[in-house]
């Protein structure tokens, strides 16, 4: 009895963090998605106004946040956030920056151009 309530309560965390994930990213813009069987990494984007944690500036900044994920089957498995100070001219136009505008600044793996190439994520037989 005690291990089906841990079993339970094990398979409720985990479908309460896949809906927090999917509604957190559900309005960010898709990049590029990669997708093998049940395996799909995306590359997803955001930009808009704000202040982080403890930001020293008096007021919210333009920034472009970008973030890769790992699914299986719809459950998140992994992901990975970078965050990006954009210049101030951006900050009349956010609603309206572009992915390709400010991809420079990224990492090359949060890039348009970083598409991963077919996934292979199953075993060959030589």
């Amino acid at each position: 009895m005690d291990a089906l309530l841990l079993l339970s309560l094990a398979l409720l965390a985990l479908a309460a963090r896949t809906c927090q994930v999917r509604h957190r990213l559900a309005a960010w813009e898709i990049v590029w998605r990669a997708r093998s069987g049940p395996f799909v990494i995306e590359l997803r984007r955001h930009a808009h106004l704000c202040r982080l944690g403890r930001d020293s500036l008096e007021f919210p900044q333009p920034r472009e946040f970008r973030v890769i994920s790992l699914r299986a089957g719809g459950i998140p498995l992994w992901s990975r956030q970078a965050i990006v100070g954009l210049p101030a001219e951006a900050d009349a136009r956010i609603g309206a920056v572009s992915a390709g505008e400010f991809d420079h600044l990224f990492d090359p793996c949060f890039r348009r151009a970083g598409t991963p190439r077919p996934l292979r994520f199953s075993a060959r037989a030589h």
